[in-house]
Parts: structure tokens; C-alpha cells; sequence
């Protein structure tokens, strides 16, 4: 299932997300870091939902994703990451959230993304993917952007990092 522009609603996702294998997410990243349960990602909003697909809700989901893939902003953020935790807190975000919900594996960023690199990035990924092992794919990937095209500096592709299981 495809989920574009104002389908692409909060209340679509939670309905189905349950039946990929795969989830991927291009949209805007948020990290809460006074309240990481609050960090969250951008979908529609609907007459159920505000739109705010939020940690503390992910945490709730029941996935059977083999991978969830965020590609947008500061998704990694909260993993443990350049991230300051208030006193007491235990350290929860988006990628922690979806593995929590049942995915052995997330592909996150560490920092702003430019939209177009990413877009390489990922159809390189997806396609080495094929041969099975996450980690590798997206070492390919990277390694493809850096020695090629208008993308070559570490900033347009060295945002992205796999965490969980690794194939």
C-alpha cells in the first residue's frame, strides 16, 4: 500500500501498518528532547488523529515489519545519539519506539536530510536489499553515492544508520 499526500493519513497508518514487511516513511522528523515520548513524525491529519505519529504512540503498535526505513530528519535522534537526556529519563525515541513495536530493524538518520540525496540513497538501498542483508545494502549504497554524482560529501549520505538486527 501507497500512501501519498492527504492519504497518507496518521489514522491509515496505525490501521495497516501491521501488515508489511517493510514500512518505509518520507516525511519531517522531530526530536522532543525535553520529552522524547513526544518526538514523533509527520503524517495527515484526520478526524481521529492530529496527524503527530508520536513515540509514546508507536510504542503501542503491534508491527510484523522486517525493517522500518524513516526517511526524513533527526530520526535517530533519541537512539543515543548527540542526544541530551533529562535528569531521570530513560533515553526513548522513534527508532527505540519501533523496535519496541516489533520491527528487528530501523533505518534512521542522525541528521538533516537533503531530500533529493535521500532519495538516491534509498532507491540504491531498496535495490541491494534484494540480496537480503540490510547492512551491507546500505553500506553499498553510501559507498555508491560517495564515488559518484552531485552527492558525494558525507553529509548527503552518511545520515543514515541501521539499528537492530543487521541482516
Amino acid at each position: 500500500m501507497l500512501l501519498v499526500g492527504s492519504r497518507a493519513t496518521e489514522s491509515l497508518f496505525k490501521r495497516f501498518a501491521d501488515r508489511y514487511d517493510v514500512i518505509h516513511l518520507a516525511t519531517h522528523g522531530y526530536f522532543n528532547k525535553l520529552n522524547p515520548l513526544l518526538s514523533g513524525v509527520v503524517l495527515e491529519p484526520d478526524a481521529e488523529n492530529d496527524g503527530r505519529l508520536e513515540v509514546h504512540e508507536i510504542l503501542e503498535l503491534k508491527l510484523n515489519a522486517e525493517l522500518v526505513t524513516l526517511s526524513a530528519c533527526d530520526t535517530a535522534l533519541g537512539s543515543g545519539y548527540f542526544a541530551e537526556v533529562p535528569a531521570g529519563d530513560d533515553l526513548v525515541g522513534l527508532t527505540r519506539a519501533f523496535l519496541f513495536a516489533g520491527s528487528p530493524s530501523v533505518l534512521a538518520s542522525l541528521w538533516e536530510v537533503n531530500d533529493r540525496s535521500a532519495v538516491q540513497l534509498m532507491h540504491s538501498f531498496y535495490s541491494q536489499l534484494r540480496n537480503g542483508d540490510k547492512a551491507a545494502a546500505l553500506a553499498k549504497a553510501q559507498r555508491e553515492m560517495r564515488a559518484r554524482g552531485l552527492y558525494r560529501h558525507p553529509y548527503y549520505w552518511g545520515a543514515f544508520t541501521l539499528v537492530g538486527r543487521m541482516n
